[in-house]
């Protein structure tokens, strides 16, 4: 029988969007996803205020991919015990949570460095407000962070907690093949400011869809519908 967890991750990675009610519903239910949202608000209004370029968005992303990265090995350090398929509730010996938060920081380290050297560094005097945007980001997290660590979370599934960052590569790749493909064929700066508030209106509901996935094991209903998955 699989978790309300385990099918939620599977949702996701087939559908990595989540639909307008869908995302109202997790909003005005849960306190962190409205933090995420205005912090998410927050970086849009200043890169529409500040007139950045798409590169500097593209980095802060980039950023905020790290600390979300730090809190999920964090979360995969404090795993104790799982249920496995054959057996519920068994324990999970240390060396195996300090081995898969060691693979997990080296892939998704080297995941985002990767994109780094593609978008390249921005101007100098954009790194204040880079500083900023990111400071936000993680201001958000330390608080989803704190307030979701109260609750019991009996579904913690280590190979979700392996992948579901990597649902946040979505926006970026759209971004980098269309908005591109869209800036190229106008080539100019409506057309980039454009790209840039699609892009950030994408990261946004990815980052919903990610977040309900990460809590759907704690003891509350999740925000929205949950369609069980055929058994094979």
């Amino acid at each position: 029988m699989k978790t309300n967890q385990q099918v939620l991750f599977a949702q996701a990675m087939g559908k990595p969007f989540l639909g307008w009610r869908e995302s109202v519903a997790l909003v005005r239910a849960d306190a962190t996803a409205r933090s995420l949202v205005l912090s998410n608000l927050g970086t849009l209004v200043l890169a529409l205020v500040e007139n950045w370029p798409l590169k500097t968005i593209l980095f802060i992303y980039c950023g905020q991919n790290i600390i979300i990265g730090f809190f999920n090995v964090i979360r995969i350090l404090g795993v104790r015990r799982v249920d496995t398929p054959r057996q519920p509730d068994v324990e999970v010996p240390p060396v195996v949570t300090y081995f898969l938060a060691g693979f997990f920081t080296l892939h998704y380290g080297l995941f985002n460095f990767g994109y780094f050297q593609f978008i390249g560094r921005p101007a100098v005097a954009e790194w204040g407000w880079i500083w900023l945007s990111l400071g936000l980001f993680f201001a958000h997290h330390l608080f989803s962070f704190q307030q979701h660590s109260r609750k019991k979370n009996r579904d913690m599934d280590l190979g979700r907690l392996m992948f579901f960052p990597y649902l946040r590569i979505v926006p970026m790749h759209l971004t980098i093949i269309f908005g591109g493909f869209f800036m190229l064929l106008f080539r100019n700066e409506l057309a980039e400011k454009a790209v840039l508030v699609l892009f950030l209106l994408l990261k946004t509901n990815a980052d919903l869809s990610m977040h309900k996935v990460e809590h759907a094991g704690e003891d509350r209903p999740p925000a929205g519908p949950v369609d069980p998955l055929p058994e094979k």
